[in-house]
């Protein structure tokens, strides 16, 4: 097989295992979740996923592409809230209750998604309570995670707010060398502060010799 053909070559046991709210399940407990999940949906560029008036009873795994998620304020005015990529999960609560959201998710490339919809997971944890216990672990170490970060970043000024999420990205993909993941506008926007802001604060990141960045390349020194 040509090194192409691998590259295409989508695993549905893979893709399930990598979303963060399984990690540490057991194989069986994986095989189980292949069984209800759907994979590799094709999804246009500027296609809107879900809205506010969307019921979510799904969690999307992103297969490949990009997908942003953000609310609009009471202008009109759009606030990205956070970017999908390869890999990344959506909606994860959905497959536990339904609950009233105001966010938006688009598109922002061609794009494939896998899922799990939440009638059928739920049927699953009836059949194999082991799989609800574990999941309850996996959950509570996430949500202290999140809350960490969340304290951690809502306190920081914008230079050290950039410098978080740059140091969060490289301690994920375990590397100090990376591409940036998002548009700088994007980024800004996620982070609640202006592209100028963003801008001016990675130039004094680089000044004080804690990054060096080359177009969209960025080194954690």
């Amino acid at each position: 097989m040509t090194k192409e053909g691998k590259k295409m070559t989508h695993s549905p046991f893979k893709c399930v295992q990598g979303a963060p709210i399984f990690k540490g399940l057991s194989d069986a407990a994986i095989a189980e979740l292949v069984k209800i999940s759907v994979h590799q949906q094709a999804v246009k560029k500027g296609t809107v996923l879900y809205d506010p008036t969307t019921q979510l009873d799904r969690m999307m795994i992103i297969d490949s592409g990009r997908v942003k998620v953000y609310q609009l304020n009471e202008n009109g005015k759009e606030k990205v809230l956070y970017m999908l990529r390869s890999g990344a999960i959506d909606s994860e609560a959905a497959l536990f209750a339904k609950r009233k959201h105001y966010n938006y998710a688009e598109a922002v490339e061609d794009t494939k998604i896998c899922s799990i919809g939440r009638a059928d997971f739920q049927a699953l944890l009836r059949r194999e309570p082991e799989v609800a216990f574990n999941l309850l672990n996996i959950l509570g170490d996430r949500l202290t995670e999140l809350e960490s970060v969340s304290a951690l970043t809502g306190n920081l000024k914008s230079k050290n707010r950039v410098l978080a999420y740059l140091q969060q990205i490289g301690q994920e993909k375990q590397t100090t060398e990376f591409d940036l993941p998002v548009k700088k506008k994007e980024l800004a926007s996620f982070l609640g502060i202006t592209p100028e802001t963003l801008s001016r604060q990675l130039g004094q990141l680089v000044s004080d010799g804690l990054l060096a960045i080359a177009g969209k390349r960025i080194t954690l020194l």
